[in-house]
């Protein structure tokens, strides 16, 4: 992606989506992407006093080195450590969603990984547990590095999810439209499983057996 391509208004269109589709609450959650040298991110608050009502001006942007460019650096993201240690670590992530989803957060309470349900979500594989960790600590960050660390070579090619036991989920991206997608397409997969085991269907044997269905 260019260095010159402005990404604020696809965040302010997504942040708005994470709200509408009940992909995260008034309780928190933070975006952010890199576009060449730059790293954008969502302030802190932003669905406790905006209801996810971002504007292009509240974005905060820093350089590749965590100089503040644009915005007061008091007011970034108190999860912004998660977001900066993806980034560090991993040249292939350009886009970080931190969110706490509808069902997701079910599969979080619980401390359970999250296997596919449909040919859309196979390629995540099994969504992970990250144990429950500090919000907003070094911990977290550095644990949520941890378990992306062995499936490295997937960011080539699409997204990855990751659950936060006690707290809610994180999708990265090759940018930031790919970390929403990913996060969308796990929330419905959570429905999905949640739906099924009310009718009976054990798609954990399932996947073990024959992720392929057949």
């Amino acid at each position: 992606m260019s260095s010159s391509f402005d990404p604020r208004p696809t965040m302010v269109e997504i942040a708005h989506l994470l709200y509408n589709r009940r992909l995260t609450n008034s309780a928190g959650g933070n975006i952010s992407c890199r576009v060449g040298d730059r790293i954008y991110i969502t302030p802190r608050e932003l669905g406790s006093k905006h209801r996810w009502q971002l504007r292009e001006e509240m974005v905060l942007v820093f350089d590749s080195d965590l100089n503040p460019i644009e915005g007061d650096p008091h007011l970034v993201s108190r999860e912004s450590e998660m977001h900066f240690a993806c980034y560090r670590r991993f040249p292939e992530i350009n886009g970080v969603v931190h969110a706490h989803p509808q069902y997701l957060s079910i599969f979080a309470a619980a401390g359970e990984p999250l296997v596919p349900t449909n040919e859309y979500t196979e390629k995540f594989g099994t969504v992970e547990v990250v144990p429950a960790l500090p919000s907003h600590s070094r911990e977290l960050a550095d644990g949520v590095v941890r378990a992306l660390a062995p499936r490295r070579a997937s960011l080539k090619t699409h997204g990855l999810g990751l659950i936060l036991a006690w707290h809610g989920a994180v999708a990265v991206g090759r940018d930031l439209a790919d970390a929403f997608d990913t996060l969308d397409r796990l929330e419905w997969s959570a429905h999905t499983l949640l739906m099924c085991r009310q009718l009976s269907l054990d798609l954990l044997d399932a996947w073990r057996g024959d992720p392929s269905g057949r």
